[in-house]
């Protein structure tokens, strides 16, 4: 199981860091190709619904970014802990004989 988080963790994150800059990367490309194709400096009334988009967009585009970097993150870190707890609770074992609990006797 805990191969599993840290693999899942590491997929996470790559997928959110591949995933937010191409999504950034688009909407930054759209949003120069509009200003362009309108002849208006970025400040001008006729692009501030284009400049709200993209300002939208770089709030999904960073919330991609660092929630997906916050959850793989997180899931590695379980994974590592798991791994710890695991290597901990073997080497307790190796140090205490296999005794037989003591039964209650009724007599």
């Amino acid at each position: 199981m805990k191969g599993y988080l840290i693999v899942l963790g590491a997929l996470i994150v790559t997928m959110s860091l591949v995933g937010g800059a191409l999504y950034l990367s688009g909407s930054y490309e759209q949003y120069q190709r509009r200003l362009q194709a309108v002849g208006t400096p970025a400040g001008s009334s006729m692009t501030v619904v284009d400049l709200a988009k993209w300002e939208f967009a770089k709030l999904v585009g960073g919330g991609i970014l660092f929630g997906g970097l916050v959850l793989g993150s997180l899931l590695i870190g379980l994974g590592w802990i798991g791994k710890t707890l695991e290597e901990i609770r073997d080497a307790i074992a190796a140090d205490v004989p296999d005794v037989a609990p003591p039964r209650d006797r009724v007599m």
